[in-house]
């Protein structure tokens, strides 16, 4: 058969984008697919509304309502990028690499092996961290604004050292936009590190293409079936292109929806690995906390996310991390998201009385290590559901951090503090990597266990959940399958 690409990614993030780069990069030739547009740095502006309308997809909220018996509480807001680069464009670059120990447990969740079939370790990405790093120029950001200076006073009072991020941002940064897309070139995400290079080598990119479902027919060697293409919409046009492998990179929450929608389940006859798309996902649950002071502020001028407190992160440790400065960076997201002091969305007068002083307030971000216990399906409507529920565990160390924090702010001087609402920007795990077929949906070289030279790289592959900012990992992890298709993949020889 006669292919009109090499390779065809799905999805622009960290995984798509990157891997995408690299093969092209390797000489192949390759198409890149994503539903959002591509925008220029001078496109981007601090229009908050505008930003979300363009960059973010519509927000998806779990419908924890059907595990609790009706009752609507515990939701979770499921947010994501719908832009050219995904969440590395709009989100705030913080770069740390997992410890060493969330490995251990990928290997423990599913059998992941490495190149040697030894249990995938910290060793196997130490490398690719390392290029990764190099290639987005990964460093400390230690331009703090007066929140977390505020803060770091606060947390010294306790004992507790807060530390600058690592971030893939240079220093051209003028403090400036960050989730809104970054208006001066500054932020290293996959759109300026590998995307744009890319298309200056061949690659090709297909913007405002929506990829409807993944071209799988029955194979005559190998695998039972294999991927040749995918169909996707264009301004309403329903087109196809072909290649000799396909790999879906479109992130932890619509990567597993492609595939559904692929009829992959059917197709391989309801195999333990098909039953597994969707299931097993962890979103590394955030809230947040505010605490407003007497002196201004203005947190929305510098980058929301320039330090952390990370010696509770692992789970025996506690099972959150705190970052800091967080107030949306704009006072629509803030407004949304902060709850009065019965843990109800705030209204009228008192939310008034919030925006007001929106410029006297700090926050910190607390995100929790949750666990594997959620599922992505579709139901007999054709409706996406998002199940995830907040366990009593998940409570338990919400709290602990929510009385720690309370404690630096008000240390810190503090009038006053308030909660918010649970979000996720880190899903994670609904298509696991592994050699357990009835634990995972993709093998340890990510390559679906039912079909042939279809692949999987974003969060979705992660075994179980990681103790960090999830964008560095996924990047090693395609730095990892980029090498694997470029130099050992048989699909990609010459026929």
């Amino acid at each position: 058969m006669s292919y009109d690409y090499d390779v065809i990614v799905v999805g622009s993030g960290a995984g798509g984008g990157s891997v995408a780069y690299k093969l092209t990069k390797a000489g192949l030739k390759v198409a890149l697919l994503d539903t959002g547009s591509a925008y220029n740095s001078d496109q981007f502006n601090r229009f908050e509304l505008d930003a979300i309308r363009k960059l973010w997809w519509k927000p998806q909220w779990t419908t924890n309502f059907e595990l609790n018996g009706g009752k609507s509480v515990d939701e979770i807001n499921l947010g994501g990028g719908r832009v050219v680069g995904g969440g590395t464009t709009i989100f705030t670059a913080v770069a740390h690499r997992a410890p060493n120990e969330n490995f251990d447990d990928w290997s423990n969740a599913t059998g992941l092996k490495n190149e040697n079939s030894e249990p995938f370790s910290y060793r196997d990405v130490e490398s690719h961290y390392d290029r990764v790093e190099g290639e987005t120029g990964v460093r400390k950001y230690t331009d703090w604004d007066l929140g977390v200076q505020r803060l770091k006073e606060g947390y010294s009072k306790l004992g507790i050292e807060i530390e600058a991020v690592n971030a893939y941002i240079d220093q051209n940064c003028d403090h400036n936009g960050c989730i809104f897309g970054c208006p001066t070139g500054s932020k290293k995400g996959s759109l300026l590190s590998y995307i744009i290079p890319g298309i200056y080598d061949g690659l090709t990119l297909y913007q405002n293409s929506f990829v409807e479902e993944v071209l799988i027919r029955k194979s005559s060697s190998g695998k039972p079936l294999e991927a040749y293409g995918v169909k996707y919409s264009n301004n309403g046009e329903i087109k196809q292109i072909t290649a000799k492998i396909v790999i879906v990179s479109a992130g932890a929450l619509q990567t597993p929806q492609l595939l559904l929608k692929s009829k992959i389940r059917e197709l391989a006859d309801y195999s333990g690995s098909s039953m597994r798309i969707g299931e097993n996902m962890a979103v590394n649950t955030n809230t947040f906390v505010f605490g407003k002071f007497k002196e201004t502020l203005n947190n929305w001028l510098i980058h929301p996310l320039s330090a952390h407190v990370t010696e509770f992160s692992l789970e025996k440790n506690g099972g959150f991390i705190l970052e800091m400065s967080e107030i949306m960076d704009g006072p629509l997201g803030f407004s949304e998201v902060i709850l009065d002091n019965d843990s109800r969305p705030m209204i009228g007068k008192e939310l008034t009385n919030a925006l007001k002083h929106y410029k006297n307030m700090a926050g910190v971000l607390i995100a929790i290590h949750d666990h594997n216990d959620g599922r992505i399906f579709i139901d007999e409507g054709g409706n996406v559901k998002y199940h995830k529920p907040v366990t009593g565990s998940d409570r338990d160390k919400f709290s602990r951090a929510r009385k720690l924090v309370d404690e630096a702010f008000y240390a810190a001087g503090a009038e006053e503090t308030y909660g918010a609402i649970y979000i996720s920007h880190h899903p994670q795990g609904t298509c696991a990597a592994g050699e357990d077929r009835n634990k995972s949906v993709v093998d340890s070289n990510l390559e679906s266990h039912d079909v042939g030279r279809l692949f999987a790289c974003d969060a979705s592959v992660f075994p179980s959940i990681i103790d960090a900012n999830p964008s560095l990992t996924i990047y090693a992890m395609a730095d990892i399958l980029a090498d694997y298709l470029a130099k050992r993949c048989g699909y990609l020889k010459p026929q």
